[in-house]
């Protein structure tokens, strides 16, 4: 096969489902290998009282076809009721497709398809119906015909997920998901998009509701569908549904993506009018269908090895299929019966709208894993059906799809004529892994809560999983949309990483993170840490290599050799700056981008050059010329002491100065041998403690006068640039200027004067709320010290210390997990040294399902006592809803209103609102309860930040209008978007006319008319 051939090849790259017992692959899966069927008697308290003549009380039903996560797709709790749970339904499954495909919809720059379809929506007129008074205003019947008219189930999807493809509702009967997985097929060969979404949705309502069985109909007489057995007497429709994400395979491979099976060819057709009658079937549009899909898939019939069926049951139906079948099969084999043939309406009932992806994705499987499962309540053979003599069996049993090539085959026919036909190959085989190596797992929720059961669904499945740990990893952090709520564990086997989510480390993502990347001096052990970590992390590596050869080039420095145990002065500085050089270029290359730039003496040498103020080959002549200098300089001794500055300054003797200002509690000092001694000794008698550094030398002291004078003079023969960054100045406490950075004269003061490390990290807190320190270099010290200034802060050390056992990589993953814990948007392939890209499925977003529910006026009388539901928040005062009515869902978390205790600008009693505008934004807040299903909406929240739209503001407009006297406009409400801002535009408004009010007119108004109830019989 070439390229070009896979351009015309569809690979499906992405699955989900919500069907009877199975709200994912998985489950489905598993119900299906296990023959389980889902038809089943249902609840004896759902039972009408007198049931009919005929009546079966059995049904494939759902356990959340009532529920849903209306916050996650931000919408309000009364757009959420007043929504189909079809395209509720639909909704979900198309995310969690999306997300086991890898695609991020709402990042995805390319056109993306959208092609999907949902039965009539039988929630709207058993349900919503009744309540004539909801749709007493042109802008309401549009709200509610927009959330349940099928003809807006694929423009919803594209609207939520921001796809910019052809979005296209399709509508063919029990067909419609077959036919709609075609359209997407033809989309992407005709690349008029690089992704489609298919499938489609049909929820029951009344939901747990048996029927009446009719002689000669389509339902069955006994609850149970018999596909083609001899006692085969009809269906039972059931609830679902089901999507596809498909790609051209010749991108499905390139991109990596975990591909679940091949799409070879789709056909469709009509039957046209050569048919008994309008709903029945009609043999030679099926045999055409079938015909067309083998031709486009351009394979041998033969090579076919299972063939889903459409298999509704019917006496009828099914001897029509298997002739149609064998028909177009004959004219590529007469072998007999080496195709096995099953349905899962036998499992499942008949989901009408969503059969023919149901079929579809069990037709997946099949071919994915190598397995058959039963088709279901066969015992023998449909007396019409000669299955002998045809090229099919009855699956009966879990059996080995033995073939070298696993192909096969999914009808599904529409009543009205419109056949579908998709056939179906094995995914290639994927290239072995080579990655080694710790790996960063990151996952994200928009709750903690959320976050907290993702994590544990993933424990679960890597427990239990054989998947790649780098392809994993790689499918959470590219394949999944960013949350503020997050978790991380860091592993090098997948085993590992299903110990480690058990209890993941958790952090809230920053809005506004802030990077102040710390560079530490001299005086910290380098061990053998930063030589592994230079063969472990390429980005590193390579830095510091380019360093090696620099130095060895113009100064004949031996960095490797500094590296692995060199001592002195000289060696020691020359390797710290070559570290932290490569470690800066190190987290650029990983995406960080540091706000500012801290370094500690010799650090902010580092930041100058990063600045730009030295090029990197001039910077390194200048860091051995100070190390040599300050080699040659009087010996003496720095110590480490626990105390501020102020206190510390009074205590000091001669001979010993300040070193560096590090903390509130923590600071150097230097001097001569002798006096650090003596004053080391005076401060343990104190109960001081302290500890003398790894130096030979009195750094940031007088004694380096000399040296401070020979290093001015050699900055001053190379070239000095304005920095092109802001760092910040280890001599003042303050961002450096300009005339600093150029003169050698302030590196000369630098060597000698104290480091005010304390003063600056304490502006760094002030100017930044959400700031991490990044300590880039050896060590911890310096954010040790940047906490000091604020506990806010969070720090992460770019490799900790040169001991503890830890491998290097590893160390720079963790902090690489930690930076994106907080909210930096790290490229961990690149941390991770990745050059593959493949991707694999895992469990998807863990929703927050609550009840979202209107229920009919008057429920039909059952053997049990109706449940009652809590009713909607604001159905007390609405008055579009009868008496009695039922409505349910869980209240709001308080998300879309700040706390009145602790905010009082969201209470509608505010202080400053006189008597009058209090009573105005009472009714005003009814209304928008009303409109938004939610009484925690607070006086200054933003309609529509909290689930408002145009057409929702047109009804609140109106309703407005209803209850006040006044011209109310749109615009209004749009220049006013909140509840007291209404209330003041409305109270100004009558209080500017109250000259012109009678008595009566006002007390009217601010008494009984202005409730909405009262208002509704006025107007």
């Amino acid at each position: 096969m070439t390229d070009a051939d896979n351009d015309f090849r569809i690979a499906v790259v992405g699955m989900a489902c919500r069907l009877p017992d199975a709200d994912t692959i998985g489950d489905y899966w598993r119900n299906l290998c296990d023959g389980h069927e889902s038809i089943r008697p249902l609840r004896t308290a759902a039972m009408p009282v007198d049931p009919p003549y005929g009546y079966v009380h059995a049904g494939s039903t759902l356990a959340d076809h009532d529920k849903f996560d209306a916050e996650f797709f931000e919408m309000s709790p009364r757009e959420a009721q007043f929504l189909d749970p079809q395209h509720r339904l639909f909704l979900l499954c198309a995310y969690e497709a999306f997300e086991d495909a890898g695609i991020v919809p709402v990042d995805n720059p390319n056109p993306v398809g959208v092609f999907a379809g949902a039965g009539i929506s039988t929630y709207l007129l058993r349900n919503l119906i009744g309540h004539a008074a909801t749709f007493d205003s042109p802008s309401a019947q549009l709200h509610a015909l927009h959330g349940n008219a099928s003809d807006y189930l694929a423009t919803r999807i594209s609207y939520k997920l921001n796809l910019t493809g052809p979005s296209v509702s399709v509508q063919t009967a029990c067909s419609t998901s077959l036919v709609a997985v075609h359209q997407a097929v033809q989309a992407l060969v005709d690349f008029q998009c690089d992704v489609a979404l298919a499938g489609g949705a049909s929820v029951q309502v009344p939901h747990e509701a048996g029927y009446l069985y009719e002689e000669g109909s389509i339902l069955s007489p006994d609850g149970h569908c018999r596909a083609f057995d001899a006692s085969a007497a009809g269906t039972v429709f059931g609830s679902g549904a089901g999507a596809v994400v498909l790609k051209r395979l010749s991108d499905a491979l390139a991109d990596g993506d975990h591909i679940h099976a091949v799409i070879l060819g789709s056909a469709i057709n009509n039957d046209g009018g050569r048919k008994v009658g309008f709903t029945a079937p009609g043999i030679a549009g099926q045999r055409a269908v079938i015909r067309e899909a083998l031709s486009v898939a351009g394979i041998d019939a033969a090579s076919i090895g299972y063939v889903e069926a459409h298999g509704t049951g019917t006496k009828l139906g099914d001897p029509i299929e298997v002739a149609a079948l064998s028909a177009a099969y004959r004219e590529h084999t007469e072998a007999n019966q080496f195709c096995a043939l099953g349905s899962v309406k036998t499992n499942l009932g008949h989901l009408n709208s969503a059969a023919g992806v149901a079929g579809l994705i069990k037709a997946v499987l099949t071919v994915r894993e190598g397995q058959i499962p039963a088709s279901l309540n066969f015992s023998r053979a449909n007396p019409e059906i000669d299955f002998a003599a045809s090229p099919f069996f009855v699956n009966t049993e879990l059996r080995p799809f033995d073939a070298q090539v696993r192909r096969a085959a999914v009808s599904a026919f529409g009543i009205g004529g419109t056949n579908a036909h998709v056939i179906v190959e094995q995914p290639p085989t994927p290239a072995a892994s080579v990655a080694k190596g710790p790996r960063a797992l990151v996952i994200s929720a928009r709750t903690a809560e959320d976050a907290d059961r993702l994590a544990q669904r993933l424990s679960a499945h890597l427990a239990e999983t054989g998947q790649d740990l780098a392809a994993i990893a790689r499918t959470l952090d590219k394949g999944r949309r960013r949350f503020p709520h997050r978790r991380l564990v860091v592993a090098e086997t997948t085993a590992e990483a299903a110990t480690a989510f058990g209890r993941p480390s958790a952090g809230q993502a920053f809005v506004d993170p802030a990077v102040v990347a710390l560079f530490p001096g001299q005086g910290i052990a380098l061990g053998s840490l930063f030589a592994e970590l230079a063969d472990a992390v390429p980005a590193f590596g390579d830095r510091l290599r380019e360093c090696a050869r620099l130095l060895r080039e113009d100064s004949g420095f031996d960095l490797d050799a500094a590296l692995l145990g060199g001592e002195g002065t000289e060696q020691t500085q020359v390797a710290l700056f070559s570290i932290e050089y490569a470690l800066a270029g190190m987290w650029r290359a990983f995406g960080v981008a540091p706000r500012e730039l801290l370094g500690h003496s010799l650090g902010e040498l580092v930041c100058a050059t990063l600045a730009g103020v030295f090029e990197l080959p001039e910077a390194l002549r200048l860091v051995v010329g100070r190390g040599r200098i300050m080699a040659a300089a009087p010996p003496g001794a720095m110590l480490a002491v626990s105390v501020g500055a102020q206190d510390l300054i009074e205590r000091l003797p001669e001979d010993v100065w300040l070193a560096a200002d590090n903390s509130a509690t923590r600071c150097v000092v230097a001097g001569t041998q002798a006096a650090v001694g003596r004053f080391a000794e005076s401060l343990s008698q104190d109960g001081i403690a302290h500890s003398p550094l790894p130096v030979a030398h009195a750094f940031h002291t007088p004694l380096m006068d000399e040296a401070a004078a020979r290093f001015a003079e050699l900055v001053g023969t190379v070239a000095r640039q304005a920095p092109r960054e802001a760092f910040w100045s280890n001599l003042t406490g303050a961002p450096i200027t300009a005339e600093q950075a150029t003169d050698p004269d302030y590196w000369a003061r630098q060597m000698t004067s104290t480091v005010r490390f304390r003063e600056a990290a304490e502006e760094l807190t002030r100017r930044h709320p959400e700031l991490i320190g990044l300590e880039v270099g050896p060590g911890k010290s310096l954010m040790s010290f940047l906490r000091t200034a604020s506990r806010e802060v969070v720090a992460v050390a770019s490799a900790g210390t040169a001991t503890g056992g830890r491998p290097a990589a590893t160390a720079i993953v963790e902090a690489a997990g930690r930076l994106w814990l907080h909210g930096l948007e790290i490229d961990l392939a690149a941390a991770h040294a990745d050059t593959a890209h493949a991707t694999v499925s895992l469990p998807t977003y863990p929703f927050a399902l609550q009840r979202y529910w209107i229920d009919p006026p008057e429920a039909p009388r059952t053997r049990a006592t109706p449940r009652s539901t809590a009713p909607l928040v604001a159905a007390e005062t609405s008055s579009h809803l009868p008496a009695g009515s039922h409505l349910s869902v869980v209240p709001t978390d308080g998300v879309l209103d700040p706390d009145p205790a602790t905010d009082p600008d969201s209470s509608l009693a505010a202080d400053d609102a006189d008597d009058f505008t209090e009573a105005i934004r009472g009714r005003v807040a009814e209304i928008w309860y009303e409109a938004l299903g939610s009484d925690t909406i607070g006086a200054h929240a933003n309609f529509f930040e909290v689930g408002g739209d145009s057409l929702m503001a047109v009804h609140v407009a109106t309703r407005l209008r209803a209850v006040f006297p006044v011209q109310l406009v749109l615009g209004d409400l749009f220049a006013r978007p909140t509840i007291a801002g209404m209330a003041d535009v409305i109270a100004q408004d009558l209080i500017n006319r109250l000259d012109d009010m009678s008595d009566s007119e006002v007390e009217l108004l601010l008494g009984e008319r202005g409730t909405t109830e009262e208002s509704n019989e006025h107007a």
